[in-house]
């Protein structure tokens, strides 16, 4: 079953205590190569300056691609907890929403589930005509049924 995504965004904040250069490398290795980060600057809640790193994409192999290394990195029991409770992380606005612990994921090459500050956010806009919430389930659970497939 193809990827059932119409666009994806991942972003990032990067704190004066963090490595940009750390955080970027993590964001590249889950992206196919084609797709550039974006850099933003932004103040903290102190005033300190951040950064935000973050991609957009829509093209059919590039969500393939960007699928298929979640897949890969996810650690062990994470794939059984997304199977489970991806159908939960859908919004009204048909986008599944996904957060990875940053720290796992810089100093692991892994990803875990996380539901702290600390994460990297990840927005996956599914194909639902109509853009209903309904419909997005629908086609999530299908997806979900056919083992998050890789392809």
């Amino acid at each position: 079953m193809k990827v059932p995504f119409k666009s994806v965004g991942i972003s990032t904040f990067v704190h004066a205590t963090e490595s940009e250069k750390k955080l970027r490398n993590t964001l590249k290795s889950l992206l196919p190569d084609e797709i550039k980060i974006e850099k933003e600057e932004a103040e903290g809640h102190f005033g300190e300056p951040i950064f935000i790193l973050s991609a957009d994409f829509q093209r059919r192999p590039y969500l393939r691609e960007f699928w298929n290394q979640i897949l890969e990195k996810l650690v062990e029991n994470e794939r059984r907890w997304l199977e489970k409770n991806a159908i939960e992380r859908i919004g009204d606005d048909c986008r599944l929403y996904l957060r990875f612990d940053k720290q796992t994921a810089v100093s692991e090459d892994k990803l875990k589930i996380a539901d702290t500050d600390d994460v990297i956010h990840v927005r996956i806009n599914i194909s639902a005509y109509p853009a209903k919430r309904k419909i997005a389930i629908e086609k999530m659970k299908k997806f979900i049924e056919d083992g998050l497939k890789r392809e």
